[in-house]
Protein backbone atom coordinates (compact mmCIF):
# COMPACT_ATOMS: atom_id res chain seq x y z
CA UNK A 1 0.00 0.00 0.00
CA UNK A 2 1.22 3.51 -0.78
CA UNK A 3 0.51 7.02 0.45
CA UNK A 4 -0.79 9.64 -1.98
CA UNK A 5 -1.19 12.56 0.46
CA UNK A 6 1.81 13.85 2.41
CA UNK A 7 0.77 14.02 6.04
CA UNK A 8 -2.28 11.87 5.41
CA UNK A 9 -5.95 12.83 5.25
CA UNK A 10 -8.58 12.82 7.99
CA UNK A 11 -12.22 12.55 6.96
CA UNK A 12 -15.11 12.23 9.42
CA UNK A 13 -18.51 10.86 8.48
CA UNK A 14 -21.33 12.19 10.65
CA UNK A 15 -25.10 12.13 10.95
CA UNK A 16 -27.95 10.78 13.04
CA UNK A 17 -28.29 7.07 13.68
CA UNK A 18 -29.44 5.10 10.65
CA UNK A 19 -28.09 7.53 8.05
CA UNK A 20 -25.56 5.06 6.60
CA UNK A 21 -22.22 6.26 7.99
CA UNK A 22 -20.69 2.78 8.20
CA UNK A 23 -21.70 1.93 4.63
CA UNK A 24 -20.14 5.12 3.28
CA UNK A 25 -16.93 4.61 5.27
CA UNK A 26 -16.60 1.09 3.87
CA UNK A 27 -17.31 2.19 0.29
CA UNK A 28 -14.60 4.88 0.47
CA UNK A 29 -12.18 2.41 2.06
CA UNK A 30 -12.90 -0.02 -0.77
CA UNK A 31 -12.06 2.69 -3.31
CA UNK A 32 -8.73 3.29 -1.55
CA UNK A 33 -7.99 -0.43 -1.39
CA UNK A 34 -8.74 -0.92 -5.08
CA UNK A 35 -6.15 1.78 -5.85
CA UNK A 36 -3.54 0.42 -3.46
CA UNK A 37 -3.75 3.46 -1.19
CA UNK A 38 -3.14 3.15 2.53
CA UNK A 39 -6.39 3.66 4.44
CA UNK A 40 -7.55 3.22 8.03
CA UNK A 41 -11.21 2.99 9.03
CA UNK A 42 -12.09 3.60 12.67
CA UNK A 43 -15.16 4.33 14.74
CA UNK A 44 -16.18 6.29 17.81
CA UNK A 45 -16.87 5.54 20.55
CA UNK A 46 -14.11 2.96 20.44
CA UNK A 47 -14.55 -0.51 21.92
CA UNK A 48 -12.07 -0.19 24.79
CA UNK A 49 -11.92 1.68 28.10
CA UNK A 50 -14.25 4.70 28.26
CA UNK A 51 -15.52 3.89 24.77
CA UNK A 52 -16.72 0.49 25.91
CA UNK A 53 -18.54 2.10 28.84
CA UNK A 54 -20.26 4.53 26.47
CA UNK A 55 -21.36 1.69 24.20
CA UNK A 56 -22.71 -0.19 27.21
CA UNK A 57 -24.69 2.88 28.32
CA UNK A 58 -26.55 2.89 24.99
CA UNK A 59 -28.34 -0.24 26.19
CA UNK A 60 -28.39 0.29 29.96
CA UNK A 61 -29.22 4.01 30.16
CA UNK A 62 -27.48 7.34 29.62
CA UNK A 63 -24.79 8.44 32.03
CA UNK A 64 -24.90 11.87 33.66
CA UNK A 65 -23.95 14.64 31.23
CA UNK A 66 -20.71 15.35 33.09
CA UNK A 67 -19.62 11.71 33.17
CA UNK A 68 -20.72 11.04 29.59
CA UNK A 69 -18.79 14.03 28.27
CA UNK A 70 -15.66 13.14 30.26
CA UNK A 71 -15.81 9.60 28.86
CA UNK A 72 -16.10 10.90 25.30
CA UNK A 73 -13.10 13.19 25.78
CA UNK A 74 -11.01 10.42 27.36
CA UNK A 75 -11.98 7.93 24.67
CA UNK A 76 -11.20 10.39 21.88
CA UNK A 77 -7.87 11.42 23.41
CA UNK A 78 -6.76 7.77 23.53
CA UNK A 79 -8.10 7.19 20.01
CA UNK A 80 -6.14 10.17 18.69
CA UNK A 81 -2.88 9.01 20.24
CA UNK A 82 -3.35 5.29 19.59
CA UNK A 83 -4.81 5.33 16.08
CA UNK A 84 -5.42 8.67 14.37
CA UNK A 85 -2.09 10.49 14.73
CA UNK A 86 0.06 7.41 13.96
CA UNK A 87 -1.99 6.68 10.84
CA UNK A 88 -1.72 10.26 9.61
CA UNK A 89 2.03 10.23 10.31
CA UNK A 90 2.29 7.24 7.95
CA UNK A 91 0.44 9.18 5.25
CA UNK A 92 -2.74 7.12 5.57
CA UNK A 93 -6.24 8.22 4.70
CA UNK A 94 -8.19 7.99 7.94
CA UNK A 95 -11.96 7.53 7.70
CA UNK A 96 -13.87 8.02 10.94
CA UNK A 97 -17.40 6.77 11.56
CA UNK A 98 -18.27 9.59 14.01
CA UNK A 99 -15.89 12.12 15.53
CA UNK A 100 -16.34 15.22 17.63
CA UNK A 101 -19.27 16.68 15.66
CA UNK A 102 -21.27 13.79 17.12
CA UNK A 103 -20.23 14.80 20.62
CA UNK A 104 -21.33 18.36 19.87
CA UNK A 105 -24.72 17.08 18.68
CA UNK A 106 -25.50 14.38 21.25
CA UNK A 107 -24.21 16.30 24.27
CA UNK A 108 -25.39 19.59 22.82
CA UNK A 109 -29.04 18.56 23.19
CA UNK A 110 -28.37 17.89 26.88
CA UNK A 111 -27.47 21.53 27.51
CA UNK A 112 -23.85 22.01 26.44
CA UNK A 113 -22.80 24.61 23.87
CA UNK A 114 -22.03 22.66 20.66
CA UNK A 115 -19.44 25.14 19.45
CA UNK A 116 -17.71 25.11 22.85
CA UNK A 117 -17.54 21.32 22.52
CA UNK A 118 -15.81 21.72 19.16
CA UNK A 119 -13.30 24.12 20.72
CA UNK A 120 -12.65 21.71 23.62
CA UNK A 121 -11.92 18.86 21.24
CA UNK A 122 -9.76 20.85 18.84
CA UNK A 123 -7.34 21.55 21.69
CA UNK A 124 -6.11 17.95 21.41
CA UNK A 125 -7.82 16.28 18.43
CA UNK A 126 -6.79 17.10 14.85
CA UNK A 127 -9.43 18.93 12.86
CA UNK A 128 -10.57 16.80 9.93
CA UNK A 129 -9.81 17.92 6.39
CA UNK A 130 -13.50 17.44 5.78
CA UNK A 131 -16.74 16.18 7.32
CA UNK A 132 -19.41 14.37 5.33
CA UNK A 133 -22.74 15.07 7.05
CA UNK A 134 -25.26 12.48 5.90
CA UNK A 135 -28.61 14.16 6.34
CA UNK A 136 -32.02 12.51 6.60
CA UNK A 137 -35.10 12.78 8.77
CA UNK A 138 -35.15 11.01 12.14
CA UNK A 139 -38.19 9.01 11.02
CA UNK A 140 -36.24 7.66 8.05
CA UNK A 141 -33.25 6.93 10.27
CA UNK A 142 -35.31 4.90 12.73
CA UNK A 143 -36.93 3.00 9.85
CA UNK A 144 -33.48 2.04 8.56
CA UNK A 145 -32.33 1.01 12.05
CA UNK A 146 -35.30 -1.35 12.38
CA UNK A 147 -34.92 -2.60 8.80
CA UNK A 148 -31.41 -3.85 9.55
CA UNK A 149 -32.81 -5.77 12.53
CA UNK A 150 -31.64 -3.47 15.34
CA UNK A 151 -33.66 -2.00 18.19
CA UNK A 152 -33.22 1.77 18.75
CA UNK A 153 -31.12 2.42 21.87
CA UNK A 154 -31.17 5.19 24.47
CA UNK A 155 -29.34 7.56 22.09
CA UNK A 156 -32.00 7.06 19.40
CA UNK A 157 -35.34 8.41 20.70
CA UNK A 158 -37.27 10.19 17.95
CA UNK A 159 -37.57 13.56 19.68
CA UNK A 160 -33.88 13.50 20.56
CA UNK A 161 -32.90 12.62 16.99
CA UNK A 162 -34.89 15.60 15.70
CA UNK A 163 -32.94 17.93 17.98
CA UNK A 164 -29.64 16.16 17.20
CA UNK A 165 -30.20 16.70 13.51
CA UNK A 166 -30.79 20.41 14.17
CA UNK A 167 -27.51 20.66 16.09
CA UNK A 168 -25.61 18.90 13.30
CA UNK A 169 -27.01 21.43 10.81
CA UNK A 170 -26.12 24.29 13.18
CA UNK A 171 -22.54 23.04 13.52
CA UNK A 172 -22.29 22.66 9.75
CA UNK A 173 -23.49 26.24 9.24
CA UNK A 174 -20.96 27.49 11.81
CA UNK A 175 -17.91 25.83 10.24
CA UNK A 176 -16.26 25.78 6.82
CA UNK A 177 -15.15 22.20 6.30
CA UNK A 178 -18.44 20.26 6.28
CA UNK A 179 -20.36 18.92 3.30
CA UNK A 180 -24.03 17.95 3.50
CA UNK A 181 -25.10 14.86 1.56
CA UNK A 182 -28.75 13.97 1.07
CA UNK A 183 -29.03 10.50 2.63
CA UNK A 184 -32.69 10.02 1.67
CA UNK A 185 -31.76 8.95 -1.87
CA UNK A 186 -30.73 5.38 -2.79
CA UNK A 187 -27.46 4.22 -1.19
CA UNK A 188 -25.68 4.08 -4.56
CA UNK A 189 -26.39 7.78 -5.07
CA UNK A 190 -25.16 8.60 -1.56
CA UNK A 191 -21.96 6.63 -2.26
CA UNK A 192 -21.43 8.51 -5.53
CA UNK A 193 -21.88 11.90 -3.87
CA UNK A 194 -19.56 10.90 -1.02
CA UNK A 195 -16.86 9.74 -3.44
CA UNK A 196 -17.01 12.99 -5.42
CA UNK A 197 -16.62 15.09 -2.27
CA UNK A 198 -13.97 12.79 -0.78
CA UNK A 199 -11.80 12.99 -3.92
CA UNK A 200 -12.20 16.77 -4.07
CA UNK A 201 -11.03 17.10 -0.46
CA UNK A 202 -8.20 14.62 -1.05
CA UNK A 203 -7.06 16.39 -4.22
CA UNK A 204 -6.84 19.70 -2.37
CA UNK A 205 -4.92 18.12 0.52
CA UNK A 206 -2.52 16.36 -1.84
CA UNK A 207 -1.57 19.49 -3.75
CA UNK A 208 1.15 18.73 -6.32
CA UNK A 209 1.04 15.06 -5.37
CA UNK A 210 -2.42 14.80 -6.91
CA UNK A 211 -0.97 15.23 -10.40
CA UNK A 212 1.51 12.42 -9.85
CA UNK A 213 -1.30 10.14 -8.62
CA UNK A 214 -3.86 11.27 -11.17
CA UNK A 215 -5.56 7.88 -11.47
CA UNK A 216 -6.57 7.86 -7.81
CA UNK A 217 -7.91 11.41 -7.78
CA UNK A 218 -9.99 11.21 -10.97
CA UNK A 219 -13.69 10.41 -10.63
CA UNK A 220 -14.28 6.97 -12.17
CA UNK A 221 -16.43 7.20 -15.30
CA UNK A 222 -18.79 4.60 -13.88
CA UNK A 223 -19.90 7.05 -11.16
CA UNK A 224 -19.68 10.38 -13.02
Amino acid sequence: MRSVIPGGLLLAIEGIDGCGKSSIALSLAQYCGEHGVRCVVSKEPTSVGPGAELRKSAATGRLSLEQEYSYFLADRSAHVERTIRPALAEGSIVLLDRYYWSTAAYQGIRGMDPLAILADNERFAPRPHGVLLLDLTPEAGLTLIRKRGDVPNTFEALNDLMRIREVFLHVHASTTYGHIIDATVPLRDVQTAALHIFLSIARQAAGASAEAEREFFQIPKAVE
